[in-house]
């Protein structure tokens, strides 16, 4: 065995994307048993149904069906702002692991540490792949439809997660920014 010290690699090794990704898979195989006939709208509406009269006694079937239908859509958006962030961040922290033995620098001093656009666009575009695949297997099965709104709908909730990431991205850099603003300052009235 020699004492000559192994290069440096590009490359995230096995450990590194098995846990910056397995949150991702799961959740995959959530949506995926999502888009059974376990989740169809009939069985949901009988869950919902079931759940109301319990804690609410009888209720208008009309409300309901509203209320499953508003559930269903949400669901839709939640479920791919969800994975949207996942991917984000399995994309953010694979690259944190790849460079951080190369960086001369604290990680997360700078903007592009935290937020890029390249994994913003590709969180969106795999939600949107993913959803589209999802309501395309819906169609083969007999209890549930597949609908492009739907893919509209998940879509809408991946950009949305990746503005909030945006958001909160910059908000943090700015208020890491800010004590050393202070600091100078104060330094520069003396």
């Amino acid at each position: 065995m020699s004492n000559k010290p192994r290069p440096l690699s590009l490359y995230p090794s096995f450990r590194s994307l098995f846990h910056n990704w397995w949150p991702v898979a799961v959740w995959l195989v959530v949506i995926r048993l999502e888009s059974t006939d376990y989740a169809s709208s009939a069985n949901t509406l009988g869950l919902l149904y079931k759940i109301a009269v319990a804690i609410f006694g009888p209720i208008n079937p009309t409300l309901l069906v509203t209320l499953n239908s508003i559930a269903r859509k949400s669901g839709h958006f939640i479920g791919y702002a969800i994975l949207s962030w996942l991917v984000f961040l399995a994309l953010k922290y694979t690259h944190r692991d790849r460079l951080r033995p190369l960086l001369e620098r604290r990680w997360g001093t700078f903007f592009h540490d935290i937020w890029q656009l390249d994994w913003a666009v590709i969180a969106v575009l795999l939600s949107l792949v993913t959803a589209a695949f999802d309501e395309i297997h819906q169609t083969g099965i007999p209890s549930r439809t597949g609908r492009w709104q739907d893919v509209m709908i998940d879509t809408t909730g991946a950009i949305i997660a990746q503005l909030l990431l945006y958001s909160r991205a910059a908000d943090a850099i700015k208020l890491s920014r800010r004590p050393a603003a202070e600091e100078s300052e104060v330094t520069s009235l003396r």
